[in-house]
């Protein structure tokens, strides 16, 4: 570690030094004064003659290219990156907005004490945080999730700082799997073996959570089979704590399956599937899964649900239109023009109906192993298989395919390609944000084997 710069110090002709924020293993960040601007931003330095590792100046360049690429709010914005060379050394520097406020690390530490209410609040913003992140092409990893790289500012609004040990998916697989980055206590396991996934930060979320209710590093706590036992030491409600549970899953792949999984775990519990696969209520979905294989059957649902609804009002209002107008004037023509002029609605209407009925009583399973996958439509005697590879598919989304009610009707659909494998159509909105979820999560991760 080399030596802080003195107070009042300029950097490159505009950044006044103003005071140290903090210090890690090769870096220091100040609070400086941009004198172009007069805003205060945060000044992060590395010192070459400083570095033990020259590991640490990839991962600072690293951090830097990814900072000048996100746009969030919950993130400070990258402002630039240069370097300055004096006659003995050479620093680098980030130059990002400054969060105003104080790491919930500092809060423990002069004892603030954390509600569940609070402590949901932070999960909340950090998840958001993370979905942004994660939804990225290629995902961003954070690595080190943990109370001092989260600031409460004095509105209550929570940042992500340092992105120090930040990494792409794609990075990791291709160079750097072997990179060991974090901090133990709440780094993830699969993290000690130089791995890292998006669930990695989910890990290292709970773990801070944890040390916001329990005031004590997640390190120090017992554990039972590799998991840390904290519902001992904290007062929250029962949901809460199984919630907290699926954030820090030992095997990355039995905790949540993304942060948005989380989050709607947290503030719309009936819409997600965790580990316990908790279904949406009342539905009769069966869905099991573990890292190489997933099976689902969605037995028929009847006529009751909405979406057969929908369908069948569609149906019923065209066929009586298209009937009534039809047999009213078919005396006046032809057979030969009636045939050409009518057949066709009638046609069109029939199948709207067929379809209505198709969606009440189809019978669908869908079996996904590492390398293919089988979709299968059955309604009565009627059948419809597709089989294909799993490297073909792209994701499964939610595709609106008609009004009911100036309303959307949306159905689940397999994208394959140019191909659209739709099915699902009679479950209920939550069924389907749940599946499209859990679907598309278990499909992305068998392709990035």
């Amino acid at each position: 570690m080399h030596n802080a710069q003195p107070n009042n110090s300029v950097i490159k002709n505009r950044y006044r030094i103003l005071d140290v924020l903090g210090q890690g293993g090769s870096s220091i960040t100040y609070e400086a004064e941009d004198r172009v601007t007069g805003h205060h931003v945060a000044l992060k330095e590395l010192s070459l003659k400083g570095l033990s590792d020259w590991k640490k100046l990839e991962l600072f360049e690293r951090e830097a290219q990814v900072l000048e690429g996100l746009n969030h709010p919950g993130i400070p914005k990258y402002v630039d990156y240069f370097q300055v060379d004096t006659d003995c050394d050479r620093y680098f520097y980030i130059v990002q907005e400054l969060a105003k406020g104080r790491s919930i690390s500092d809060l423990v530490i002069a004892g603030a004490r954390f509600s569940e209410a609070d402590t949901r609040h932070i999960a909340i913003e950090i998840l958001q945080i993370l979905e942004y992140l994660h939804s990225l092409s290629p995902p961003i990893i954070h690595r080190d999730i943990k109370p001092q790289n989260i600031i409460r500012g004095h509105d209550d609004r929570i940042f992500l700082v340092d992105f120090g040990a930040v990494q792409s998916v794609y990075r990791n697989t291709i160079a750097f799997g072997s990179t060991v980055v974090g901090t133990f206590g709440y780094m993830a396991p699969e993290q000690f073996r130089g791995h890292a996934y998006p669930t990695t930060d989910l890990y290292g979320l709970g773990a801070t959570l944890i040390n916001l209710l329990t005031h004590q590093n997640p390190a120090d706590l017992p554990q039972t089979r590799l998991k840390m036992d904290f519902r001992g030491v904290v007062n929250v409600s029962e949901a809460f704590a199984n919630w907290l549970e699926g954030l820090i899953e030992p095997l990355a792949e039995e905790r949540f399956e993304s942060a948005r999984t989380a989050r709607l775990a947290l503030t719309r519990p009936r819409l997600t599937a965790t580990k316990g696969l908790q279904y949406p209520a009342g539905s009769d979905i069966q869905l099991t899964y573990d890292r190489h294989h997933l099976f689902l059957n969605i037995p028929p649902t009847g006529l009751r649900r909405a979406a057969f609804r929908g369908h069948f009002n569609v149906a019923l209002a065209w066929n009586s239109i298209a009937w009534f107008v039809g047999l009213a004037i078919l005396p006046v023509f032809s057979l030969g023009a009636a045939v050409i002029f009518f057949v066709p609605f009638w046609a069109i209407g029939l199948g709207l109906a067929w379809r209505a009925f198709w969606t009440a009583l189809e019978h669908v399973t869908l079996d996904i192993s590492q390398e293919r996958f089988t979709l299968k439509r059955k309604m009565l005697i009627c059948k419809s298989v597709h089989q294909g590879h799993v490297a073909n598919l792209e994701r499964v989304a939610l595709e609106t395919i008609l009004l009911s009610n100036d309303q959307p009707v949306k159905t689940l659909a397999l994208r394959e390609g140019v191909y659209s494998h739709q099915f699902g159509i009679s479950l209920s909105i939550a069924e389907k944000e749940w599946l499209q979820e859990t679907l598309d999560n278990f499909i992305q991760r068998q392709k990035s084997k």
